[in-house]
C-alpha cells in the first residue's frame, strides 16, 4: 500500500515538473508576443494619427486652394471689367482727340475770318487815308440838301458801326472757340489720366492674379506631399495589420482559453442524442464498426448553436462529410467541432475570437447527414475523444 502511494506521489511530482516548464515557456512566449503587439499597436496608432493629420492638412490645403481659385475667378472678372473700361475710355480719348482736332480747325477758321475782316477794315482805313483824311467830311459836304446830309450821315454811321460790330463778333467767336478748345483739352487730359489709372489698376490686378496662380501651384505641391504621407501611412497600416494578424494568430495558438472543468452545452434548446460517441454501423454508408467521432444532438432546423468554451475559430467553412463546419481552438490542445450547420448558418469567421456561450451557428443537415442535428466533437491534440465527460 505504501509503495502504491509513493508511486502515485512520484507520478504527481513528475506531472508537476513536466508541465511547469511548458507553462512557464508558454507564459514567457505570451508576454513576449504581448509586448510585440503593444509596440505594433503604438506604431499603428502613430501611423493612424499621421494619416489623419495628413488628411486634415490635405483638406485644409484643398479648402485654401478652392478659396484661392475663387479669388482668381473674382480677379479675372475684375481684370475683364477693367479691360472693358479701358476700351471704353480709349474710345472716349479717341472721341476727345477727334473733337480737339475739330475745335482746333474751327479756331483756325475763326482766326482766319477775324484776320480777313481786320484786313478789310484796315484796307478801308488805308484807302481813306490814301484819298485824304477828310473823305468822310467830303462825303457829308457834297450833300445837295439837309435831308441828303442826314441820310449820308446815317449811312456813314451805320458803316462804321457795322465795321465795329464785325470786329467785336470776330473776337467773341474766337474767344468762344478758344474756351471750347481749352475745355476739350481739359476733358482729354482727364480721360487720359483716367486711362492711366485704370491701366495701372488692371496691371495691379494681373500681378495679383499671377501671385494667386503661383500660390495654387504651391498648394498643389503641398497637397501632393500630404497625400504621399497619407498613402505611406496607409501602406504602413496595411503592413502593420498583416504583422498584427500574424502575432494574434501566434498568440491564439499559444493562449490557453480552456482552464479545465466542464464545457458548456452547445445547445440551449431541448435535444435528443440520436447517436452517441463510439463505434456504430454508419447510417448512410452502412459500414460496420465505424467510429462515430462525436455526439449527434437532434433538434429542429435553425436551432442556435453556442460556443462550448472561449477560443479562436480556426475553421468556418464546408468541410468534407461534416458539411458546413466550425472548429474552435480553446488552447492547450483542446478543440471543439460543430458539424452539419445550415447553409448560411455559419455566424463566425476564421480567426475570430469567441467567448463561451457566444452564438456561432444554426443547426442544419449539410454534408453526410440523415436529418437535422448538431454533430458535436471534442478533440484533444487533434484526436477525437468522447465529449460526454466534458459536458456539464
Amino acid at each position: 500500500m505504501k509503495r502504491k502511494l509513493l508511486a502515485v506521489l512520484a507520478m504527481l511530482v513528475a506531472v508537476v515538473f513536466l508541465t511547469q516548464p511548458y507553462e512557464s515557456h508558454a507564459e514567457t512566449e505570451l508576454q513576449k508576443i504581448e509586448k510585440e503587439i503593444k509596440k505594433l499597436q503604438d506604431r499603428m496608432n502613430q501611423a493612424t494619427q499621421e494619416k489623419k493629420q495628413a488628411e486634415q492638412e490635405a483638406q485644409a490645403l484643398a479648402a485654401k486652394k478652392n478659396a484661392t481659385k475663387e479669388d482668381i475667378n473674382a480677379l479675372l472678372v475684375e481684370i475683364q471689367e477693367a479691360g472693358m473700361e479701358l476700351v471704353k475710355t480709349q474710345a472716349e480719348i479717341d472721341a476727345a482727340q477727334e473733337k480737339l482736332l475739330q475745335t482746333t480747325a474751327e479756331l483756325e477758321k475763326a482766326e482766319a475770318e477775324r484776320q480777313n475782316r481786320d484786313e478789310m477794315l484796315q484796307s478801308r482805313i488805308r484807302l481813306m487815308y490814301t484819298n485824304g483824311t477828310v473823305s468822310y467830311l467830303e462825303v457829308l459836304l457834297s450833300s445837295t440838301s439837309f435831308s441828303d446830309f442826314l441820310s449820308r450821315f446815317d449811312a456813314l454811321k451805320s458803316i462804321m458801326n457795322q465795321d465795329k460790330q464785325v470786329l467785336v463778333q470776330s473776337e467773341e467767336y474766337k474767344s468762344l472757340v478758344e474756351e471750347k478748345k481749352a475745355q476739350v483739352e481739359s476733358d482729354l487730359a482727364a480721360v487720359q489720366a483716367l486711362y492711366g489709372e485704370m491701366a495701372e489698376r488692371k496691371a495691379s490686378l494681373e500681378i495679383k492674379e499671377q501671385s494667386k496662380e503661383v500660390l495654387i501651384s504651391q498648394l498643389d505641391q503641398q497637397i501632393e506631399e500630404t497625400e504621399e504621407i497619407s498613402e505611406e501611412a496607409e501602406k504602413a497600416l496595411i503592413d502593420f495589420g498583416k504583422e498584427y494578424s500574424k502575432l494574434l494568430e501566434k498568440k491564439n495558438q499559444i493562449k490557453n482559453y480552456y482552464k479545465g472543468g466542464k464545457l458548456g452545452v452547445p445547445l440551449r434548446a431541448e435535444y435528443r442524442i440520436s447517436s452517441p460517441y463510439g463505434y456504430r454501423t454508419h447510417p448512410v454508408s452502412g459500414q460496420k464498426n465505424k467510429l462515430h467521432t462525436g455526439m449527434d444532438m437532434a433538434v429542429p432546423k435553425g436551432t442556435p448553436i453556442y460556443a462550448a468554451e472561449s477560443g479562436v475559430v480556426i475553421v468556418a467553412q464546408t468541410w468534407s462529410g461534416y458539411g458546413n463546419t466550425i472548429i474552435i481552438n480553446h488552447g492547450g490542445g483542446l478543440w471543439t467541432l460543430y458539424g452539419h450547420i445550415l447553409n448560411g448558418g455559419i455566424l463566425v469567421e476564421k480567426g475570430e475570437e469567441v467567448k463561451r456561450g457566444d452564438k456561432i451557428g444554426l443547426v442544419g443537415k449539410t454534408g453526410t447527414a440523415t436529418g437535422y442535428h448538431l454533430h458535436f466533437e471534442v478533440r484533444k491534440n487533434g484526436e477525437p475523444v468522447n465529449p460526454a465527460p466534458y459536458l456539464k
